[in-house]
């Protein structure tokens, strides 16, 4: 029986470089050596991450994994052009390039991580698997206190043809997602399907969206036991999600809430929380 391959998937941009750096120290440090990193990069910022290729690190290229008919202009960075939709910001964009990856690679599972996640544990996916099945995070309880994502909901089933939940109290958004790829590319299929249009234009016009939950309620709504995947309801990265900025005092009380099932930790880009106290507190065990 052939065994399950991994890769991990970080989409990033200029502004995170530093993280991404740190991402992939960290990686390099706990991650199982069998799992190979894709960082994927639009072309005007490859020169800020060729440098951190490796044996197991690839480049790949935005502007070769989606559509012609989506480009940038120079000197313009909060959205892409569409000669088929209105302009897209550069969120849409970047859950537009997450759902193209899966076409583009060969591994069995893609787990996305963000370029402000960073590991401090070991991680082998492996060590996940039950029977063959993998885990899609799927955190319940979350009525009323994410309003967002109830829209999200709404977009993502009509864009898979069925039925949205009127109380949607499921989160599928998290740090280190677990795709399978050919989930996701099932994925895809279905929004041409259920939309009639290429799925590249049916999300990209779209102002409230995700991908994760896109990707969630295909699994449980339309594969259902099929998915291969477990519902894990941990969160099992330690996440500082605000905007204010941590001194290393914060980041120490972070990391004192630590929990043994806590293999990453993720320090929002949006808090502009320096790199060098980041790496101060977590770079030691």
């Amino acid at each position: 029986m052939k065994s399950t391959t991994y890769a991990l998937v970080t989409p990033s941009y200029w502004m995170d470089v530093e993280r991404c750096r740190f991402l992939l120290e960290t990686a390099e440090r706990w991650v199982e050596p069998s799992v190979r990193h894709y960082l994927v990069i639009a072309n005007r910022d490859l020169h800020f991450f060729r440098p951190m290729l490796s044996s197991r690190t690839t480049l790949i290229v935005v502007e070769d994994i989606i559509p012609r008919w989506l480009f940038r202009v120079p000197g313009l960075r909060r959205f892409w052009l569409s000669l088929r939709t209105r302009p897209v910001k550069n969120w849409i964009l970047q859950q537009i390039v997450k759902l193209s990856l899966p076409s583009a690679v060969a591994e069995d599972v893609l787990l996305y991580a963000d370029s402000d996640m960073f590991f401090i544990a070991p991680f082998d996916p492996r060590q996940f698997e039950r029977n063959g099945a993998v885990p899609l995070f799927a955190e319940s309880g979350q009525r009323g206190l994410l309003p967002e994502h109830d829209r999200w909901q709404v977009a993502c089933a009509k864009l898979l043809g069925v039925e949205p939940e009127s109380e949607f109290d499921i989160n599928y958004v998290g740090q280190l997602i677990w795709w399978r790829r050919q989930n996701a590319i099932a994925v895809v299929n279905r929004v041409q399907e259920a939309t009639g249009r290429a799925w590249q234009q049916a999300i990209a016009p779209l102002s409230g969206f995700s991908e994760y939950i896109l990707y969630g309620l295909h699994s449980d709504k339309v594969l259902g036991t099929a998915s291969g995947h477990w519902q894990d309801e941990i969160v099992r990265t330690l996440c500082y999600w605000r905007e204010d900025p941590l001194d290393v005092a914060g980041l120490e009380s972070l990391k004192g809430k630590r929990e043994p099932h806590h293999h990453s930790a993720m320090v929002s880009a949006k808090s502009s929380t320096p790199m060098s106290y980041i790496r101060q507190v977590f770079a030691s065990p």
